[in-house]
Parts: C-alpha cells; sequence; structure tokens
C-alpha cells in the first residue's frame, strides 16, 4: 500500500476509535444513570460521580472533586448538598479555613457506594467471562494507554482539569474510558 493509502487507512481507524470512544461514553453515561436510581431514584448521574470520587479519594475539599472530575465547583458543589441531604455525605471540619469543609462519605453513603461499584465489577466479569486472560490483561493496557493519552490531550479533552492524581484520574470513575 502507498503512503497515502496507508494515511487514509489510518485516519479511517483513528475515525473509528472515536466513534467507539464516543460510544462507550454515552454508554458509560447510561450506566451511571442506572447506578445512581439504584442508589437513590431521585440521584443525578453526576451526584452518583461525585459520590463516586468521594469514595476514591477520601475526606476531600469540593475544589478537589471538581478537578478530579472535571466538573465546575459550583456544580459539585450542588451535588454535594444533594448528596447530605440523602444522608450519603456530610461536611468535616474546616482545617484552619472555614471555606474548606472537607466532604466525608457517611457509612451509608460508602455502603451504597461500594455495593453500586461491587455489582458493576460482577457486571463487567459477566461481560468479559467468554474473553481469554491475555486478551483482558490486553485490553487493560490498551485502555491505560488510551485514557493516559486523552488525558494528555490538547484538543477538545485539554479542557478538562487534570486531576490531582493523573495516573487514577479516571479510575473507577464514571464518564471516564476506563471502568470498573
Amino acid at each position: 500500500m502507498d503512503e497515502r493509502g496507508t494515511g487514509t487507512a489510518r485516519r479511517a481507524a483513528l475515525d473509528a476509535v472515536e466513534d467507539r470512544a464516543a460510544l462507550m461514553c454515552r454508554s458509560e453515561q447510561r450506566v451511571c444513570r442506572i447506578l445512581a436510581r439504584r442508589i437513590d431514584p431521585a440521584m443525578e448521574p453526576a451526584a452518583y460521580s461525585v459520590l463516586a470520587a468521594a469514595r476514591m479519594l477520601g475526606p476531600c475539599r469540593v475544589t478537589d472533586l471538581a478537578a478530579t472530575l472535571g466538573m465546575g465547583t459550583p456544580g459539585v458543589s450542588g451535588h454535594v448538598a444533594a448528596l447530605q441531604r440523602l444522608g450519603l455525605v456530610e461536611r468535616g471540619p474546616a482545617d484552619g479555613d472555614d471555606r474548606s469543609h472537607p466532604v466525608v462519605l457517611t457509612d451509608e453513603g460508602t455502603r451504597r457506594i461500594d455495593e453500586a461499584r461491587q455489582g458493576r465489577r460482577r457486571s463487567f466479569r459477566r461481560q468479559l467471562e467468554g474473553w481469554d486472560a491475555a486478551d483482558v490483561v490486553e485490553l487493560v493496557g490498551l485502555l491505560s494507554r488510551f485514557n493516559a493519552a486523552y488525558l494528555a490531550a490538547r484538543g477538545p479533552a485539554a479542557e478538562v482539569p487534570d486531576a490531582p492524581d493523573a495516573d487514577r484520574a479516571g479510575e473507577g470513575l464514571p464518564g471516564r474510558p476506563t471502568g470498573q
């Protein structure tokens, strides 16, 4: 194949990657809606993401949650308030700064997010049960590489702020190309 044909094939393959990544994001949004509704019928999918991030980060400021999720601080604050009303998080004592009361999961919040994540893991295992172990390991490597490249991109995705721990930015968080 000549250089022009190779370039055309590569562009077509890259277009297919973009299509599949967009499909994966839409699927992830649908899964988040389902997981949120299982925790509470009134829960917004983005609030599920905030709850999952709070579980991953531990006690943290709203600004840390916002940076991790690539969301605005006011929006995350609203989701935290909704999660407080549901008894899933509480605001801890400020560390010398009255503006920074950390978000802390309640025992009930921890229980519910852990149950949702365990159900999600069971689902992934069922979906991949017919796969060869080497293929699963290869998928993990490819998704990790893709996620790292995606988060480091300087295109439309570059508008999303880097998470405090870039290696774990997508780990366990809905809306990211990696899943649990």
